[in-house]
């Protein structure tokens, strides 16, 4: 190989950060605009990771954009909050760099790029946890025209058919509302009407819809100002190997256009590939249920197999396997697609509506169907009766699906091609439900009969449902007797099934409050970082509250970054 052959497979930056979800971005911007020269590799032929597909809420406490609300939040509120959700797991060190930095990470991004962050009507997610608010920590990113992205819109992850209506994103704030609400409020009709006119409109000019919500909206925007800098971002760019020189990483090897690049990172390589959820041999290995191919669901990009444990492994660094809840647990129902393949639909949305319950193959309930999605397949998987695969059927009456739907099955949509491919069943009683099923009749009729007959009051002596914030945050305001409770009377009724599923990983590489990655015996790797799903989470396996993924993902990634950019450069 000649001389310029070999200059020519070959790219110097400062900082080299591998994938290309939230924390690989915030990490990206923050080191970009403290004057590094930045590279950007994803391994996919688009860019967003599972922050593209997700509804973009960051998990921050004390933000300004709070304190501007007039939300009472500080540290000690938080702290408070958080050593009871942690308990023996609280890592003093992580958890004040995440309550320092993550209020100037948010201000960052809002004074200095232009994302505007603000507050939502989000509870916490354990709202009678001492310290846990009643909204203002989960904050989420406007929608944005899709033009902002230009000629690299075609580059950006978009929603599969499962997450989206006829391919359009529904924002996760008031028009989800609104759908829940057509055919019932002339409002809310009237917004869906024009929402459904506009985006096809929009098809047929366009040739997709031109309105971005959510995580696709967060990721346009933190892409926007990453090209904005001059920053290259690299797809369809896997990284294969570290480099290490005198025990220091100072690259990695990235298959470009067919040919190997040794990119040279002078300050840091920064792994940012999105966790392991969908190594199937991974997660098998630290999740507490069954999780092999067909007996768990991960709504998590496909390509996050698990790249950067592997190179973090490959040079002295160490995946935390002790986590209790190794991922962030989510009911997914699988949905079958006419080319015979699958795809997948979160129930965090419909679980905890009134005249839903879930119940196990046994007939019975678990849990209280209003707590958060997390705590929902905690208590699923951790019941003797969840099976294998481990999982739960969601059950509801007539009253309940013209209201709400169920999964990925919505009333104002024909029903017959879902029930033939088996995804829903139909019956005209709970009897007949059971036998198409397979539910324990007799057991899943004493399960209905006995949650009705205190249903007509609103409440629910078993489990408590309809008493949390949260819960009736996930309920329906509009319900005349509880946001979370009513009988299921009304036949026909109707069931999906749901696989116990996660949205990302808690377990990851053991890292330092900097990000540093931590070898075994607690020493950093030099030259190696690791944020968002491939570092170890903060919440050591809980979850706070709604963004308790990216929040970490971006204040680590901005952490990361300046400590970076603070370091004197490696020699």
């Amino acid at each position: 190989m000649t001389d310029h052959a070999s200059r020519a497979r070959e790219h110097r930056c400062d900082v080299l950060v591998i994938g290309s979800g939230a924390g690989g971005f915030a990490t990206a911007i923050t080191a970009r605009k403290a004057g590094l020269d930045v590279l950007m590799v994803e391994k996919a032929p688009v860019f967003g990771g599972t922050t593209a597909i997700s509804g973009g809420y960051i998990w921050i406490p004390g933000s300004s954009q709070a304190i501007a609300a007039g939300i009472a939040d500080g540290p000690d509120t938080c702290r408070r909050y958080l050593r009871e959700e942690l308990g023996n797991d609280y890592d003093e060190a992580k958890v004040e760099t995440y309550l320092t930095n993550g209020p100037r990470m948010v201000d960052f991004f809002v004074r200095e790029i232009g994302v505007p962050f603000a507050t939502t009507t989000m509870p916490d997610y354990h709202p009678g946890q001492p310290g846990a608010l009643p909204h203002g920590r989960s904050l989420q990113a406007g929608p944005v025209k899709a033009g902002i992205l230009g000629d690299q819109l075609h580059r950006l992850r978009p929603l599969p058919r499962e997450l989206s209506l006829f391919g359009m994103g529904v924002s996760s704030g008031s028009d989800l509302s609104h759908f829940y609400k057509f055919g019932r409020s002339l409002r809310s009709t009237l917004r869906v009407g024009v929402l459904l006119a506009k985006y096809g409109y929009d098809v047929v000019r366009h040739g997709r819809g031109q309105d971005l919500v959510n995580g696709n909206a967060l990721i346009a925007r933190l892409a926007r100002a990453l090209f904005d800098m001059g920053t290259p971002l690299w797809t369809f760019a896997p990284a294969s190997e570290l480099i290490v020189e005198n025990g220091r990483v100072v690259g990695a090897v990235v298959n470009r256009n067919g040919q190997a690049v040794r990119v040279l990172a002078r300050r840091a390589v920064v792994l940012a590939s999105g966790g392991f959820a969908q190594n199937v041999e991974r997660r098998a290995a630290v999740y507490n249920h069954p999780a092999r191919d067909d007996e768990h669901v991960s709504l998590t990009a496909p390509g996050n197999v698990g790249d950067g444990a592997r190179m973090a492994e490959s040079v002295g660094g160490s995946v935390a396997s002790d986590i209790p809840n190794a991922g962030a647990w989510m009911p997914i129902s699988r949905v079958p697609r006419p080319d015979g393949t699958f795809g997948a639909i979160i129930h965090s949305v419909n679980q905890g509506k009134p005249g839903m319950i879930a119940v196990l193959r046994s007939g019975r309930r678990f849990a209280d169907e209003s707590v958060s999605y997390h705590d929902f397949v905690e208590r699923l998987v951790a019941h003797p009766d969840s099976g294998r695969p481990a999982g739960a059927f969601l059950i509801c009456d007539q009253a309940a699906f013209a209201k709400y739907g169920l999964g990925y099955a919505k009333p104002f949509l024909p029903t017959r091609g879902l029930i033939r491919a088996g995804y829903l069943y139909k019956a005209e009683t709970i009897a007949e439900l059971a036998v198409t099923t397979g539910i324990d009749p007799d057991a899943l009729g004493h399960t209905v009969a006995d949650y009705n007959r205190h249903a007509a009051k609103g409440e629910d002596p078993e489990f408590g449902k309809g008493k949390s914030v949260y819960g009736h945050y996930l309920g329906d305001a509009g319900s005349p007797i509880n946001p979370n409770v009513a009988p299921l009377d009304k036949g026909p009724f109707y069931a999906v099934w749901m696989h116990a599923g996660d949205i990302g990983n808690f377990a990851g590489i053991r890292t330092d409050e900097n990000a540093r990655v931590l070898r075994g015996d607690g020493s950093a790797v030099p030259g190696l970082f690791a944020v968002g799903n491939d570092m170890a989470s903060v919440f050591r396996g809980r979850y706070p509250g709604g963004g308790s993924l990216i929040g970490p993902a971006m204040t680590f990634g901005f952490t990361a970054a300046r400590f970076i950019a603070e370091e004197a450069p490696a020699p």
